[in-house]
């Protein structure tokens, strides 16, 4: 669905767009196996404009970042079924994301607005049961403070804006009927990361070894979505910016009234400039602005 507005503003009229971008994964017609890993090396998966990590070593047949499953396996617990998830479905359609160490997801500047995620069959029955690398949470009393946390970062290039930790498991409550493995599909919010150009996933756990976490690094991913608010100037003409992201500071190559605006298009800073001035913009939040100097107008990304 696409909706248009209008806004007028002192010197300037933008176009105002939003639209929702789903990756659903449905778009990946898969084998017989049911999963995609990256073993036809065609590299990420890309959809709705973000673009999913994915790394396939040959030489050990193993993967990293993301594959795309519709295994519906939620019994299985061992490295076998690395594709099957606890809900044994998809949040919607066929497919999911199963995502591993190395996981990572680029896009153009925006802020998302979450995903739904839950746990893998493989570390769902891992930290139920244990197996001959990770312990069974709980301990055999089910008093062992155990749990598994997934955490997101919000990055603008290599910048980090903020992180979300989210756990998947959590057995540190005072009663143990209050323990939980996160097994039906769950709506994580992402939107305080602000605006932002990739998502990073790092896996911690109480269950570590000589070789680092022994709780197997896996989670689902489903219906990741953002939506666009995209500002088109009715002037084509660019004011030259640098540097650009920004930081604290920019210069300005055209002396005039210069004015920013933020995407819903409102004023959110005036002063006059002459050729060369520096202009502060340590106190905007991060996110994308518009800077316009007469007729001329630059997207800026503020980091």
């Amino acid at each position: 669905m696409k909706k248009t507005l209008l806004i007028a503003i002192a010197f300037m009229s933008l176009t105002v767009i939003t639209q929702a971008q789903v990756a659903t994964f449905d778009g990946l017609a898969l084998d017989t196996t049911g999963f995609w890993n990256g073993v036809d090396g065609t590299g990420n998966y890309t959809e709705e404009g973000f673009s999913f990590y994915n790394s396939y070593n040959s030489e050990w047949a193993s993967w990293s970042g993301f594959s795309v499953s519709s295994v519906q396996d939620d019994s299985t617990g061992t490295y076998n079924n690395q594709y099957g998830v606890n809900t044994g479905m998809a949040y919607s359609g066929n497919n999911f994301a199963v995502a591993t160490t190395g996981s990572t997801v680029s896009f153009e500047p925006n802020t998302i607005n979450g995903f739904y995620i839950t746990n893998s069959t493989y570390a769902t029955q891992s930290m139920l049961n244990g197996d001959a690398f990770a312990k069974q949470f709980g301990g055999e009393s089910g008093n062992d403070e155990d749990w598994y946390m997934l955490s997101i970062i919000g990055l603008v290039d290599t910048v980090v804006t903020d992180t979300i930790e989210f756990y998947l498991a959590d057995y540190r409550f005072g009663a143990n009927s209050q323990d939980y493995i996160i097994n039906d599909w769950t709506w994580l919010d992402l939107t305080s990361l602000g605006n932002i150009t990739s998502l990073q996933f790092n896996w911690s756990s109480s269950d570590n070894g000589d070789w680092g976490m022994n709780t197997p690094a896996y989670f689902c991913m489903d219906d990741l979505s953002v939506n666009t608010v995209g500002v088109e100037e009715l002037d084509s003409n660019t004011l030259a910016v640098y540097p650009n992201p920004v930081k604290n500071q920019f210069t300005v190559n055209t002396p005039g009234d210069l004015c920013v605006f933020d995407l819903s298009g409102k004023l959110v800073q005036a002063t006059t400039v002459k050729v060369g001035n520096i202009v502060s913009v340590s106190n905007l939040n991060s996110g994308i602005y518009f800077v316009k100097v007469g007729a001329l107008v630059q997207k800026i990304v503020k980091l």
